[in-house]
């Protein structure tokens, strides 16, 4: 269950969906040691899979994005923003031209 912002910087609770940013993460589900599992079918993933959800609050959102790295697991990345004045526009364009 959800209860806060993602962000472990960040304490703010997690109250109503259409604050911030929900984020579903499908991830491997792995047994843990002595749990049954049953066995797979033909039709069925190779891995089962599971699905995670993370929230980040409107002030996080606005500059943290959540990715899913393999090995570490969630992890928070920072938005890259676009050039917002022509000139910054303009100097971009002529660095990769």
């Amino acid at each position: 269950m959800l209860s806060q912002c993602a962000n472990s910087q960040c304490a703010r609770p997690f109250l109503r969906l259409r604050q911030g940013r929900l984020f579903l993460v499908e991830t491997e589900y792995v047994a843990r040691t002595g749990e049954l599992t049953a066995p797979s079918s033909p039709r069925m993933r190779q891995q089962p899979r599971r699905v995670e959800r993370y929230w980040l609050c409107d002030q996080c959102a606005e500059v943290w994005t959540l990715v899913h790295e393999r090995g570490q697991g969630i992890v928070l990345v920072p938005l890259r923003r676009p050039a917002s004045t022509p000139e910054a526009v303009a100097r971009g364009y002529r660095e990769t031209a």
